[in-house]
C-alpha cells in the first residue's frame, strides 16, 4: 500500500506533463449568404468587394457560417465561439456556440441564422473565447428600411 500511492502520483505527473497543449484557433472565414423568403432560395454569398445594399428587403434573412482553423483532430472543450449581432446600436443576437473536434483539414464550422426583417446596418462579430489569444472577425452589411 505504501508503494501504491507514490506510483499513482508518478503516473498522474507523467500523464499531465505529456498532455498536448492545443494551439490557439484562428478564425479563417465568415461566409454570409442571404436567404429570400419570397422565393425560398439562397442568393450568392456576400463578399468583401460586394457593393449590394439592402433597402426595404423585409423578407431577407442571413445564413452566416464562421470557420475556425487549427491542427486536425484538435479539441479544447473550454473554447467556444461568441457571436454578437448589432442592428444599428441595438443588440439583435448574442450566442455562444461550443466547439467540436477539428476535421481532417483542421476546420470546424459554426452556423448562425439571422431572421428578417433587418432594417439598419448589421454588424456581425465572431470571437473565439477560452484561449490565450482571442481570435476575432467583424463584418458590416448595409441594411436600411424606410419610405
Amino acid at each position: 500500500m505504501k508503494i501504491l500511492f507514490p506510483l499513482i502520483f508518478l503516473f498522474i505527473l507523467c500523464v499531465s506533463t505529456n498532455a498536448q497543449k492545443v494551439a490557439d484557433y484562428k478564425i479563417t472565414n465568415m461566409k454570409i449568404v442571404p436567404f429570400e423568403q419570397t422565393t425560398g432560395k439562397f442568393e450568392d454569398e456576400i463578399t468583401a468587394d460586394d457593393d449590394r445594399s439592402f433597402f426595404n428587403e423585409l423578407g431577407k434573412g442571413l445564413f452566416v457560417t464562421v470557420e475556425i482553423s487549427g491542427k486536425a483532430g484538435d479539441y479544447e472543450g473550454k473554447r467556444s465561439l461568441q457571436v454578437t449581432v448589432l442592428e444599428g446600436k441595438r443588440l439583435k443576437l448574442k450566442k455562444v456556440l461550443m466547439s467540436g473536434i477539428l476535421n481532417e483539414q483542421g476546420k470546424y464550422y459554426f452556423p448562425v441564422w439571422l431572421e428578417p426583417a433587418l432594417c439598419d446596418e448589421i454588424t456581425i462579430t465572431a470571437t473565439v473565447v477560452g484561449q490565450k489569444t482571442p481570435a476575432k472577425i467583424t463584418k458590416k452589411l448595409p441594411f436600411m428600411c424606410g419610405e
